[in-house]
């Protein structure tokens, strides 16, 4: 649990514009933390912290993390408190913002503490105190880097969540999931079959996921907290995949028969409340919007694959993509104001935008080898994707601009069909 320190209010000069580009990144230095316990244990915790910590704020896109070779002060012999450091070591070099902090291991049970500050005020932003076992440092760290990306943008960071999706690592189709400093890695099934399309709920308690390890492919609701995997429902047709509700009462799910696929709503238990279409098109990868009102899909109705979105109440539909002939695998963003998707230009696969609304649409990725399925991050500002413009398909990250485009997995086996989880405690 963090406990904020008091702290004057917050009016940096390093306030970032997280509606505009990336553009110039904010200088931070991040110290080694301090060994405030008994314990000689030193290295280890602290260079677990700090490292996650630069790790995150270097893909978050709004920072520039100074060289720690270019420190000028002792983490061991320097306080972590405003007044008992100078703060013209850290000016000096160029650092708008500072991190620094403490830590004591007594047998198993680890607190850090952990500062924020303003170089240009000398003064500290924020300051959190957490508690947790020895093995909990990485997810401390996780924790503060979201409480920076708070203080100079206004919302708090995403990196502690994690990232479900499929991979070939083991030879199969298995459901994983991860943090995405890719440590934490879990394979949730091992079936050697294939599974597909996982898609958290909206408490990061259950992901929902596609398997043929029954036959015919059907929905599997595995529990993360006692790994226990429960087949929804019990219909006889194919399933191509589902996803929750905004309220985690219901989800949306497409049923092929007789070789058309159409959208049904079912509740948590995978009974059918209502058939959504009956169109002879294929209706797939339904999406819902935040405000669990509408949905978007995947309708070949107009003669090859677009995007449409769906009143769930009326069941009025409207056709949201017109550019490129061929667009898959949309993601509504969760500010409700963007729907981000696949569609092939050239004979390639990319990632673009558009407003959820519909209109012109705008092309995120560009480099060599197919960009595929995205997934936004909970707070919108990031989008999760799998790439094969390594070779090999692998998760990739970047700003809901495009920008700050990197790899996040580099697995042996290929990496796809990736969802973002809702924020974790």
């Amino acid at each position: 649990m963090a406990i904020a320190f008091p702290t004057r209010p917050f009016y940096s000069q390093v306030k970032i514009d997280i509606e505009g580009p990336v553009g110039r990144r904010s200088p931070i230095a991040v110290s080694l933390l301090k060994n405030l316990g008994p314990s000689d244990e030193k290295r280890r915790i602290s260079e677990s912290i700090t490292d996650t910590l630069v790790y995150d704020l270097n893909l978050s896109g709004w920072f520039r993390v100074l060289d720690r070779t270019a420190y000028i002060e002792n983490p061991q012999t320097s306080g972590i408190t405003a007044g008992s450091f100078d703060f013209k070591d850290w000016s000096t070099i160029g650092a708008e913002g500072l991190v620094k902090g403490g830590f004591a291991l007594q047998g198993d049970d680890l607190t850090v503490e952990m500062r924020l500050f303003d170089v240009f005020q000398a003064k500290q932003i924020v300051g959190k105190r957490y508690g947790g076992r020895g093995g909990d440092s990485r997810r401390i760290a996780h924790k503060f880097a979201d409480e920076i990306i708070a203080q100079f943008t206004g919302t708090p960071g995403v990196f502690n969540t994690r990232i479900a999706y499929i991979s070939l690592t083991s030879g199969f189709k298995e459901v994983f999931v991860s943090h995405l400093d890719g440590t934490g890695k879990q394979q949730l099934t091992n079936n050697r079959t294939i599974n597909l399309r996982p898609s958290w709920s909206p408490d990061g308690r259950f992901i929902l996921y596609t398997s043929y390890k029954e036959g015919l492919p059907a929905l599997y609701l595995y529990d993360l907290a006692n790994g226990r995997d429960t087949r929804l429902g019990s219909q006889r047709t194919s399933s191509m995949g589902g996803r929750w509700s905004p309220d985690g009462k219901h989800l949306v799910a497409s049923f092929e028969e007789n070789g058309n696929s159409d959208l049904y709503l079912l509740d948590r238990s995978g009974k059918t409340v209502r058939r959504l279409t009956a169109d002879p098109g294929i209706d797939v990868s339904p999406t819902w919007a935040p405000d669990g009102n509408r949905i978007a899909f995947v309708s070949d109705r107009s003669g090859s694959p677009q995007i449409y979105a769906m009143d769930v109440a009326t069941g009025k539909t409207q056709r949201l993509s017109y550019s490129g002939g061929y667009n898959t695998s949309p993601d509504w963003a969760p500010k409700g104001d963007k729907i981000t998707y696949t569609g092939r230009v050239a004979g390639r696969f990319h990632i673009f935008a558009m407003n959820a609304q519909g209109g012109e649409a705008q092309q995120l990725t560009s480099s060599a080898g197919d960009n595929e399925d995205p997934s936004f991050a909970p707070d919108g500002r990031m989008i999760v994707f799998s790439s094969s413009r390594t070779g090999r398909y692998q998760l990739h990250i970047m700003r809901d601009t495009g920008e700050n485009q990197q790899r996040l997995t580099a697995s042996g086996g290929g990496d796809t069909n990736p969802s973002w989880s809702p924020r974790l405690e």
